[in-house]
């Protein structure tokens, strides 16, 4: 909304002043039947915008009693906030710094996806082939007595109908789609979901302490297993999903997926990014923590996550996911990155009958959630384009942002205009996107 001319009929002159994290927006004095203009936001230091995004951090941190929480924020690619807050290890008093190695879950879905679009780019796979094209030994399937083909394009999306860590919906789902029913902004999917929610970390499959030593033996968990809904038809979330998006990574590229990744890892630069694996001695990682009934904070029990590697078994540190996001925010912007820039335009292109669990206002691209910018009315609700993905782990949370600039002229001559945010904290069941938006948004504002 700022910079557009506003037309207002004033019975009076009159000066308004609206507030946005600690900025001011004035709307200049008019005379009756002239009109006025709502001016850009005044730029703030960057000592201001620390100072605010501090409080934010530890305003979450005090809300859901997290023990250490890790924040790296970037402008235009140039680092501009690394924080550590709490402790990684609380046992024995280490504190977090923006180095501290987590589990970042389902962040890992984003990374999956740059390799999967670069190898499309390639011309190496098809977003339209059925998956038994790449990976012969998943069966194929039916739903509701008529044969189906899930494709790579559903899975990336969670349209494939392969469920997630339930096997099978929950009990009382019918009975709480009616008692919902009335609700206007309510869906069966959508409440579906969060009835699922609320009981995946009591899943058994979630709890897996098993290695498992190749993404075929990953597969048998749930190849076999009935399809939710027709694939194609209705959202429904899957890490599983993601499991036989690395099994097609495997066979197009000729070689295991946890390999693939480890040189992906070193082909963007990402030192502290690495496979959660239990043996490996991995310096600066935190210790992951739960709460029990009674609120009181308890070691995360001890999982093995190599059966989700694509869908959430990579460990970073908050530095290494803002150097991610940055390469796909220059991609994004420019001709010569990781990516083609219209690779990440088809990534970040909302993708039909899909919702976010972690905004209401986004939809489901490839790989990524996707918000899209509206601005219906002056001084009505308003969202800026961004893209995001959240994280859910035993014992972690996490949310990685990246907020494009709107007004390029404003920083013409730099490759990167946006706003990059990750954050990670060793505590579940967390939700820290809305911090991450509000935290871009104060240092979207900095002034050089």
């Amino acid at each position: 909304m700022a910079g557009r001319i506003v037309k207002v009929s004033l019975a009076t002159a009159a000066t308004l002043v609206a507030s946005a994290f600690g900025s001011t927006i004035y709307l200049e004095s008019a005379k009756k039947n002239e009109c006025f203009t709502l001016s850009k936001p005044q730029g703030i230091t960057l000592n201001e915008a620390v100072e605010v995004a501090d409080k934010l951090c530890e305003q979450v941190k005090n809300e859901s009693g997290i023990p250490g929480l890790v924040v790296s924020v970037s402008i235009d690619g140039i680092p501009a906030y690394q924080r550590g807050f709490g402790y990684a290890d609380v046992e024995n008093h280490i504190p977090c710094q923006s180095n501290t190695v987590m589990r970042i879950a389902s962040i890992s879905k984003s990374m999956t996806m740059a390799v999967v679009a670069k190898l499309w780019q390639e011309g190496y796979l098809s977003f339209d082939k059925p998956v038994q094209d790449y990976v012969p030994e998943f069966p194929e399937k039916r739903f509701d007595g008529e044969k189906v083909e899930i494709t790579l394009r559903h899975l990336l999306s969670h349209l494939s109908g392969i469920r997630h860590y339930e096997k099978v919906p929950a009990p009382a789902l019918v009975e709480t789609l009616s008692d919902l029913s009335d609700d206007p902004h309510s869906s069966p999917n959508k409440t579906s979901d969060t009835v699922k929610v609320k009981n995946e970390f009591e899943n058994q499959e979630y709890l897996l302490n098993s290695f498992f030593d190749s993404v075929s033996k990953s597969l048998a968990l749930f190849k076999d297993d009935e399809l939710f809904n027709k694939p194609g038809d209705k959202y429904h979330y899957t890490t599983h999903g993601w499991t036989l998006v690395s099994a097609v990574v495997e066979s197009v590229a000729n070689k295991s997926f946890p390999a693939y990744m480890k040189d992906f890892f070193r082909e963007m630069g990402l030192r502290n990014t690495y496979l959660d694996e239990n043996k490996t001695i991995i310096y600066n990682r935190a210790k992951y923590y739960i709460r029990n009934g009674r609120g009181r904070l308890e070691n995360a029990p001890q999982v093995d996550n190599s059966y989700k590697w694509a869908g959430g078994g990579f460990l970073s540190t908050s530095d290494d996911l803002v150097k991610f996001g940055n390469a796909m925010l220059y991609a994004y912007q420019n001709s010569n990155g990781f990516l083609d820039c219209d690779t990440v335009k088809m990534m970040w292109t909302p993708v039909s009958n899909t919702y976010l669990g972690w905004d209401k206002d986004g939809q489901y691209g490839m790989g990524w959630g996707v918000i899209l910018s509206q601005n219906n009315y002056p001084f009505c609700k308003s969202r800026q384009f961004y893209v995001t993905h959240t994280g859910a782990a035993t014992g972690a949370s996490s949310a990685l942002l990246i907020l494009p600039r709107v007004d390029d002229a404003a920083v013409s001559g730099k490759p990167v205009r946006g706003v990059v945010v990750a954050m990670i904290a060793n505590l579940q069941n967390v939700g820290l996107n809305q911090t991450a938006l509000e935290i871009a948004k104060v240092f979207e504002q900095v002034s050089d």
